[in-house]
């Protein structure tokens, strides 16, 4: 039997922070679409569950479009049992009240609720942590050690005997209550890790990234259930439409934007895999480092032109330090010596120093200053 386990869908997600009003409005559209396309793959690919371990909303504010664009999906495929675990970012219960639930629709609430996949020895389990339950709760749960025991939960996980608040998952609560997968959400990134001597547990990472604190692959957990040998093997499965990638570029000695640009074209050829098609949908972040000389020519905006054609989003961050020759205007008769002989004589630091001169010796040079 196949399951798949997805979390961290956050659908209708503000996503202001580097795209424009429309272009926020397509990605929205694009996330809602991508867990849309997540029960057509199940279809196709002979699954019998998918787990959806929290965080499928951002916040308590959600259209009615991603409402009937979840409900009307999970419908759709009937044949397909979707256990839906509300997360610390999904609204109460209420945002279905008033509304026709499809008959394939299981959710959790905040004590231990028990289901057995059809026609199988497949429990899946789970319970909405809270301030009120996030420490009794471990002892409540109860499971058959010869089912096959899908346990999901909401939260960050940690060591402790004692949860802090309802964001805590008790790792340790749970070894030994013969739990086979623990299916998490949460953290946005991927972690698959041994529980205790029986099971696993594991982080599928959020469904879609949404910023450059969420590169990398992301998609979702395909569990493989044999029964008969009593085993659940794991795999994951990249589904992501777009990719998002945050990359350094060491630019020591370039003299201008030109030299720049031909490092950062390097680095990328270097960084991204795939195809044009693939990079067209890319997501970039650059964030130029290293050394370079007070007066070299870097334009970020200019570079950044350079490239925004080749990808879905580009940004070129300056994070270079400046190096001043010095002995080169020790005795320099021109306007500039005299002006990076005062600056060197300032009580400020090193840095600051070159950043002064940078600017002077544009300015004197007739350059914009950017």
């Amino acid at each position: 039997m196949r399951i798949i386990h997805c979390a961290d869908i956050h659908l209708d997600s503000a996503l202001s922070a580097h795209l424009g009003r429309e272009r926020a409005r397509g990605r929205r559209n694009e996330i809602l679409n991508t867990f849309r396309k997540i029960f057509g793959y199940a279809a196709e690919n002979d699954v019998q569950a998918v787990i959806i371990a929290g965080d499928l909303f951002d916040s308590e504010t959600v259209s009615a479009t991603t409402i009937n664009v979840v409900l009307g999906e999970i419908a759709k495929y009937a044949d397909i049992d979707v256990f839906y675990l509300r997360g610390n970012h999904d609204p109460d219960e209420s945002l279905f009240a008033g509304r026709r639930l499809p008959e394939n629709l299981y959710l959790f609430g905040d004590e231990w609720t028990q289901y057995q996949l059809k026609g199988s020895h497949i429990v899946i389990a789970g319970a909405v942590l809270n301030d009120e339950n996030c420490n009794s709760i471990y002892d409540e749960l109860e499971l058959d050690e010869n089912d096959i025991n899908i346990v999901t939960l909401h939260g960050q996980e940690q060591e402790y005997g004692r949860a802090r608040n309802m964001n805590d998952v008790c790792l340790k609560k749970l070894r030994g209550r013969g739990i086979d997968y623990l299916a998490l959400g949460h953290v946005h990134g991927r972690k698959l890790e041994s529980l205790d001597h029986r099971g696993v547990y594991c982080y599928p990472g959020c469904l879609e990234g949404r910023g450059f604190d969420e590169c990398g692959e992301h998609g979702f957990m395909m569990l493989d259930v044999d029964e008969r040998k009593h085993m659940v093997e794991t795999e994951f499965v990249p589904f992501a439409y777009r990719r998002l990638f945050d990359v350094e570029v060491d630019v020591t000695g370039a003299e201008s934007s030109s030299d720049a640009a031909d490092m950062i074209a390097d680095r990328l050829y270097q960084e991204l895999p795939g195809t044009m098609e693939d990079e067209s949908r890319d997501m970039v972040r650059v964030s130029l480092t290293g050394a370079v000389n007070v007066e070299s020519e870097i334009n970020t905006d200019y570079l950044t032109k350079q490239f925004q054609d080749s990808f879905y989003y580009m940004e070129i961050l300056d994070h270079t330090d400046f190096q001043v020759d010095y002995m080169r205007y020790v005795n320099d008769a021109s306007l500039k010596g005299e002006f990076v002989r005062k600056v060197m004589r300032q009580d400020m630091s090193e840095n600051d120093k070159a950043y002064v001169i940078q600017t002077g010796l544009r300015a004197l040079s007739g350059e914009e200053i950017f």
